[in-house]
C-alpha cells in the first residue's frame, strides 16, 4: 500500500512539474525599447547579403519611428486601444515592400486575439505599386509585445524576434 501512495504521489508531482513548465511560455518577456528591439531583430536576422544591405543602410534602409493612434489602422490593419507605445520601421522609398512593426499593449490584453485581428486586417498591398504575398504577413509575439512583418523572408524577421525572448 506504501509503494502504491508513494507511486502516486510521485506521478502527481511530475504532472504539477510539467504543468508548470507548459505555463512558463506565456511569461516569456521580451526587453528593451521598441527601436532598440528593432535593431536587435536586425543584427540577429539570418539576412542574404543584399538584403543585409538594404537593412543597414543609412541612405535606402528602413527608418524607425512612432506610431500615433491616429496611424495604428495603416500600419498594423486595426484599431489598437491598449497600445502603450508603438513604432514602424520602413524605408522612405523603396521598390520593394518592406514594414516591420511592433506594439506593446497593456498587461491584460488578449495578445491571441489581437494578433489573429491583425493578420486578418494588415493590407500587405498598401503601398502604392509594390506589395507582399499574404504567406509574406507575419504575426508573432512575445508577452505584450507583437510583431507584424510585411516582407520577403519574412520568416527571417520573426526567427530573429522570437529568439529575443527571455
Amino acid at each position: 500500500m506504501k509503494r502504491v501512495i508513494t507511486l502516486l504521489l510521485a506521478l502527481v508531482m511530475v504532472l504539477s512539474l510539467a504543468a508548470c513548465g507548459a505555463g512558463g511560455a506565456d511569461n516569456k518577456t521580451v526587453s528593451g525599447t521598441l527601436p532598440e528591439i528593432v535593431d536587435r531583430i536586425y543584427e540577429n536576422a539570418d539576412l542574404d547579403a543584399e538584403t543585409r544591405d538594404f537593412v543597414d543602410s543609412d541612405i535606402y534602409g528602413p527608418v524607425t519611428m512612432e506610431i500615433d493612434a491616429e496611424s495604428m489602422v495603416y500600419y498594423f490593419g486595426v484599431d489598437i486601444p491598449d497600445a502603450e507605445e508603438a513604432v514602424f520601421s520602413e524605408p522612405m522609398m523603396n521598390a520593394k515592400a518592406f514594414s516591420v512593426c511592433l506594439v506593446r499593449v497593456k498587461d491584460g490584453t488578449d495578445v491571441e486575439a489581437l494578433k489573429a485581428d491583425i493578420k486578418a486586417n494588415a493590407d500587405p498591398r498598401k503601398w502604392i505599386c509594390v506589395g507582399v504575398e499574404d504567406s509574406d504577413v507575419r504575426v508573432e509575439s512575445i508577452g505584450n509585445v507583437v510583431l507584424l512583418v510585411m516582407a520577403e523572408n519574412s520568416e527571417k524577421y520573426t526567427e530573429s524576434f522570437l529568439s529575443l525572448a527571455e
